[in-house]
């Protein structure tokens, strides 16, 4: 099977971050040689102040509008970053450069991670922000790394404080929204040995109809439908990036019956897996 492929950050930059505008020119595309699905070990934001972009994120793409914020989680499989006839900037951000409460606010899991429509006013700001950053970048000599991270710490406070009204993350710090992200990190690790909701509620010491309460307010779905979701997302993964047959996939994803891995992907996907594979590995 092939690895997933992480762009790295340090392979296009030493300062810990990328500052791009983009233009109705079609400049600014980070994929200019459009490469396959891949993650990176950074965080990617757009700001979209005219026209539109879209994203293949997950498998799923994802249309980002004018005056509206996005971001691309380390995690996320993402590739067909496009931008055409569209104004805005793009950022990549180590991690390292990003305050642990901010981190946090993009993070958290309300659900399915859309673009958040921004006031004309805040898209303004952001402009203005950036532009003042992408300026200091570019002086000769260019502003101190001092400046251009404080400068971009203060990005990532306008974010993360746009993500958690959106988000209304006042119920960020309560109980069910940090059952939700422990939820989400035990999925993670352990959804190819453990399927059944009552296995993650056992994990997190709280009863199964608890959790489900917890992941309905939160996200606004029950367990059931999150580990699903998962299963789907692991699957594709395989599609796209190993030559494993359907059957070999069934197995690495924990299930003794193919048949039944075969008809559970066709049903949540509308498509079988090799349709799935194909349409993904020749698009034409």
């Amino acid at each position: 099977m092939k690895n997933i492929p992480v762009h790295k950050l340090q392979d296009s930059t030493s300062r810990g971050y990328l500052l791009k505008p983009f233009t109705n020119k079609g400049t600014g595309d980070k994929q200019s040689g459009q490469p396959g699905a891949h993650r990176d070990d950074h965080y990617i934001f757009f700001i979209m102040l005219k026209g539109a972009g879209t994203a293949v994120v997950d498998f799923e793409e994802k249309t980002v509008r004018a005056n509206q914020l996005y971001y691309i989680l380390p995690e996320q499989i993402h590739y067909r970053i496009k931008a055409n006839k569209a104004n805005g900037w793009f950022i990549a951000a180590d991690p390292s450069l990003i305050d642990p409460a901010c981190r946090h606010a993009f993070d958290s899991w309300s659900g399915f991670q859309e673009p958040v429509t921004l006031s004309r006013n805040d898209a303004h700001h952001y402009d203005q922000l950036l532009s003042i950053l992408y300026s200091k970048m570019t002086d000769q000599p260019p502003g101190s790394l001092t400046v251009l991270h404080s400068l971009l710490r203060s990005f990532f406070e306008m974010a993360a404080d746009t993500v958690r009204i959106s988000g209304d993350a006042g119920t960020g710090s309560s109980r069910p929204a940090d059952l939700s992200l422990k939820f989400k990190k035990l999925l993670g690790e352990h959804i190819r040995q453990h399927k059944s909701p009552s296995d993650y509620a056992n994990m997190l010491h709280i009863s199964e109809p608890y959790l489900n309460e917890c992941l309905k307010k939160i996200t606004g779905s029950p367990v059931s439908f999150w580990i699903k979701y998962r299963i789907i997302i692991e699957a594709k993964r395989l599609l796209y990036f190993s030559d494993l047959n359907v059957k070999q996939i069934a197995d690495d994803l924990g299930f003794e019956n193919h048949s039944y891995f075969s008809r559970f992907f066709s049903k949540e996907t509308g498509m079988t897996a090799l349709t799935f594979r194909k349409k993904r590995k020749d698009p034409g």
